[in-house]
């Protein structure tokens, strides 16, 4: 028969760096599904298009998430760094992480735009302005989207990973 082991327990293996950009990897793509589903459903609800703007390319809006993506990986894999390590307030990372996901968001539309060539045929004198589509993607119902996907994104990846201590943490 087994005892009761009161000791303590070792600390978590996986508490390194590795363990935790793993997570962040997996919440970004996470929060990519997040993002390219609401954006779906938003658009149907709404009937419109993610961009509007006459003579925007097709791949704006891919890259701004894609940038927002990084992001939020790497702000879940720092949050959950400090959680390995014990230290509080990792929860409280989420607001920071979810509006710099917004702001990389933005900036990469107008990078993107900035960055894009007009169609053979339309004037340069009618081009959209990479501010006007920055903020105005940012600003849509799209773009507003990004902040609370990536709050629950980063939260969600904290209390799946939480591991109990001391004597609530069972044998190993």
């Amino acid at each position: 028969m087994i005892e009761r082991f009161d000791a303590e327990l070792p600390p978590d293996p996986g508490s390194s760096w590795g363990r935790a950009g793993t997570w962040g990897a997996v919440s970004g793509l996470v929060f990519a599904s997040l993002v390219i589903a609401t954006w779906g459903f938003v658009s149907l609800g709404l009937d419109r298009d993610v961009i509007e703007l006459p003579g925007v390319g097709v791949l704006v809006a891919p890259l701004a998430v894609a940038a927002a993506t990084a992001v939020v990986a790497l702000s879940a894999a720092v949050a959950l760094r400090r959680s390995f390590l014990g230290k509080p307030g990792s929860l409280w990372l989420s607001l920071p992480g979810g509006l710099l996901a917004w702001l990389a968001f933005a900036i990469m539309a107008g990078i993107a735009v900035s960055s894009s060539r007009p169609e053979p045929g339309a004037s340069d004198a009618i081009s959209t302005l990479p501010s006007q589509v920055a903020v105005g993607l940012s600003t849509s119902p799209f773009g507003i989207a990004i902040v609370p996907l990536a709050i629950i994104v980063i939260i969600a990846v904290l209390l799946s990973t939480a591991r109990p201590s001391g004597r609530d943490r069972g044998v190993a």
